[in-house]
């Protein structure tokens, strides 16, 4: 089950990292990628981000387990604001939106080690590689585990027919 959970997770990222050079398409820079939690009590989203940050902006998705792309997003660093270029249907609500932008603006400035002004509203908790920001006046958490690049090996099987 483990090693079908990690082909499965190295298949996302393959397919999330084409999807995502459209959003997050700079020249010379890496993606950097994100084990996603999003825990809202009532309700929970996780898969993968993906990210990159370019200069001034930073732009990337979350795509859930099944390979279907959540949020579409881009941050201007020197204006400070949030942009979602895309939005998921399940997600695409006015009150939702402000919400994640708030949330999603204040995690890239943890994850990328950008100062931020007013820390009012949020707890920050690192453990290890892991980060978690959780919201204090909704209750929303939000959890980042960056992904180490794995190759995918494909293992022979032995009940392919020879070849005569």
């Amino acid at each position: 089950m483990t090693r079908f959970l990690l082909f499965l997770s190295s298949l996302l990222l393959i397919c999330a990292s084409g999807h995502c050079e459209d959003v997050a398409a700079a020249s010379g820079s890496t993606a950097d990628r994100y084990a996603f939690g999003m825990d809202m009590g009532k309700a929970a989203i996780s898969g993968i981000m993906i990210s990159r940050n370019s200069g001034d902006e930073i732009t990337g998705c979350i795509i859930n387990e099944f390979g279907v792309s959540a949020v579409d997003f881009i941050y201007s660093k020197k204006k400070r604001k949030m942009k979602l270029t895309s939005v998921a249907r399940f997600l695409d609500k006015w009150y939702i939106k402000r919400v994640l932008c708030a949330d999603l603006g204040f995690c890239l400035h943890v994850l990328y080690d950008i100062p931020y002004d007013d820390m009012r509203g949020y707890l920050v908790d690192t453990e290890g590689d892991s980060v978690t920001v959780i919201e204090t006046k909704r209750s929303f958490r939000y959890t980042f585990s960056p992904l180490e690049d794995q190759p995918v090996t494909i293992e022979e099987d032995d009940t392919e027919r020879q070849s005569v």
